[in-house]
């Protein structure tokens, strides 16, 4: 398996997505009301990261698969 950059920083990356100002408060908001009513679809979350938006749309009801290329966010997103 090869090594990305983001395996070396994905705990540091993941905490700042969580609460940084453009995907907390526009970019996930955003996409989950383009989404809609996501209850009982199944989703594709490609460049998942460490889940947050998967986590987000399965909380709604949808059944999230996500895949990234770094090993380290999917271990995460698990």
């Amino acid at each position: 398996m090869t090594t990305t950059d983001y395996d070396n920083f994905a705990n540091a990356y993941s905490a700042e997505n969580e609460s940084n100002l453009l995907n907390s408060y526009y970019e996930r908001p955003a996409m989950l009301r383009l989404a809609g009513d996501v209850a009982g679809r199944r989703i594709l979350d490609t460049g998942c990261g460490s889940g947050p938006l998967s986590a987000a749309l399965r909380a709604r009801g949808a059944v999230v698969t996500g895949f990234d290329v770094s090993a380290g966010m999917v271990d995460l997103a698990r």
